[in-house]
């Protein structure tokens, strides 16, 4: 097959969306050979093969670089759009991966322009009947529900694990974790800073944690640009400087996973999520996790994890100190949430997405 990937939000992005793109770029790459790949920016229209590289490591020379022109889309089996960003005229079978649709269910968490631009895409995929790929069978729930699909017309693949996401200790672990200035235990947040990953109240939750518990254990959070936060902007400033937190941002997917291999517990009480991707990147890293009992956050830690009302600040700190405190608990969830997240490992995840490329390309009944 010759296929068409929208890789601008990994070039010009942070966050979810940003990973989910470059994992699946560089799956395909090594899991998929025998596949042609074209790769474009939708987003900023460039198409130098430097560009693509600085994000996505070296290209295999068959992978093109190409600007979104009309011949060049007519030569495609299929477009895949992971960003929210559709193609101009000519791409004939498209695919839109559906991380949630959170732009519905809750509004409130989103500015006017990011509702428009999704909600946009999304009316522009459905009319062109493009496949729809939900990152869960919540997610595909949701569609069903809000945009009154039928079930059939949604495709759900997880998305991959980046490769570094692994258990076993890199070399470069205890290099990253001494120029974090980490030298005691500690539990780690990792997303971004907009109201629905409830950052304030995971604060207000830690600050219910026992004086005893805090002193041993510092709080690490991984933040990635967000909106709507100011308040939350100038707390999390005035926590750092007071030494109370350690916030970090900008990681590369190495240091992201030494933290996630020494944390003592990932927090992730997120009030929706399409997919939740540190969940299962901690799960694969042999992290124990806390994690929200909505959306298609149970169905990504699937028994692996302890779930947690994310509205209630006491309920997330009993959790946190709960796993903070029990060392037989924490190997439990370690070794149930390494089990899991094998259902994420590139190999299973790309067979299942050539399946849906194929179908939409019409080469399966």
């Amino acid at each position: 097959m010759r296929i068409g990937i929208d890789v601008g939000r990994a070039l010009h992005g942070d966050g979810g969306v940003a990973s989910y793109t470059a994992e699946l770029v560089r799956a395909l790459i090594r899991h998929a050979p025998a596949e042609e790949l074209v790769l474009f920016d939708l987003d900023r229209g460039r198409s130098r093969r430097a560009v693509y590289e600085s994000v996505l490591g070296s290209l295999p020379a068959a992978v093109e670089c190409a600007p979104a022109a009309r011949p060049v889309l007519e030569s495609l089996d299929l477009f895949h759009a992971p960003g929210f960003v559709m193609p101009p005229a000519g791409a004939r079978r498209t695919v839109l991966t559906l991380h949630d649709l959170t732009v519905l269910s809750h509004p409130e968490c989103h500015t006017a322009a990011n509702r428009v631009r999704t909600l946009s895409a999304i009316a522009l995929a459905l009319a062109r009947g493009a496949t729809v790929l939900a990152v869960s069978d919540a997610t595909r729930r949701e569609a069903t529900r809000l945009l009154a699909l039928d079930a059939g017309r949604v495709e759900v693949v997880p998305p991959v694990l980046g490769a570094c996401f692994t258990a076993a200790a890199a070399e470069g672990d205890a290099a990253a974790l001494r120029s974090f200035g980490l030298d005691a235990p500690f539990a780690l947040a990792v997303a971004g800073i907009e109201p629905r990953k409830n950052l304030g109240r995971l604060l207000e939750a830690w600050d219910l944690l026992p004086t005893a518990v805090r002193g041993r254990h510092r709080l690490v959070l991984v933040t990635a640009p967000g909106w709507l936060e100011a308040g939350l902007r100038r707390r999390l400033a005035s926590a750092a400087s007071a030494g109370e937190i350690l916030r970090l941002s900008r990681l590369g997917a190495p240091e992201l996973a030494a933290l996630y291999r020494r944390a003592r517990v990932l927090v992730f009480p997120s009030l929706a999520e399409g997919f939740g991707l540190p969940v299962a990147e901690a799960m694969a890293c042999g992290t124990p996790v806390v994690t929200s009992n909505r959306s298609a956050l149970p169905e990504t830690a699937g028994g692996a994890a302890l779930l947690v009302d994310p509205e209630d600040a006491g309920g997330i700190a009993a959790a946190v100190a709960r796993v903070l405190g029990d060392e037989q608990l924490r190997r439990d969830l370690r070794e149930r949430g390494l089990e899991r997240a094998r259902r994420f490992v590139p190999q299973a995840v790309v067979a299942e997405l050539l399946t849906a490329y194929r179908r939409t390309a019409g080469l399966l009944g």
